[in-house]
């Protein structure tokens, strides 16, 4: 495993917000030489840190769209259940993000759909599709007040502040 030293996060925290960076551009804004630089990119994309590079796009000036927020609740819960219903959604382009959660329902979906009618009639094939949905609940994004601007990543890898206060 790649042992993450300031340099490492700092690379990691402009390229999550700035994908399209320069090599030459990333290197003045860490401080560090271009091939250095470049270097530790490479390790961060091969110890599988950085998964992809993605643009944003503003589907507003796209078309008509609608962003649901889906709580989806199986009617069992062995592994095999679970798998079943991840198998099924991975080839819905509609999906664009599930997170298998604790709680009251199982998992939380979003999803993409032209309109309204567009999407019903998803969570019709959904329901249909016996991928073990028992209940699905979808709730209309009205308006977006927080957009992604990157992981908090000196705070997750600062020290805990128990580090030392507690004894193993």
């Amino acid at each position: 495993m790649l042992k993450l030293d300031r340099l490492f996060i700092k690379i990691l925290q402009v390229l999550q917000t700035n994908g399209r960076i320069s090599n030459l551009d990333l290197s003045e804004e860490v401080n560090l030489s271009p091939s250095p630089c470049l270097e530790r990119v490479r390790k961060l994309e091969e110890a599988g840190l950085i998964t992809q590079y993605l643009a944003e796009i503003d589907l507003d000036k796209i078309g008509a769209n609608l962003h649901i927020m889906a709580e989806i609740t199986l009617g069992n819960h062995l592994v095999d259940d679970f798998k079943r219903f991840e198998a099924a959604i991975t080839d819905v382009p509609e999906v664009i993000s599930c997170y298998k959660i604790a709680g009251p329902f199982d998992y939380t979906m979003d999803m993409i759909c032209r309109d309204i009618a567009h999407f019903n009639q998803l969570k019709e094939k959904l329901l249909a599709a016996k991928i073990g949905i028992e209940h699905f609940r979808g709730h209309v994004v009205m308006e977006r007040t927080k957009t992604f601007s990157g992981y908090p990543l000196e705070s997750l890898t600062a020290p805990s502040p128990l580090d030392g206060v507690l004894k193993g």
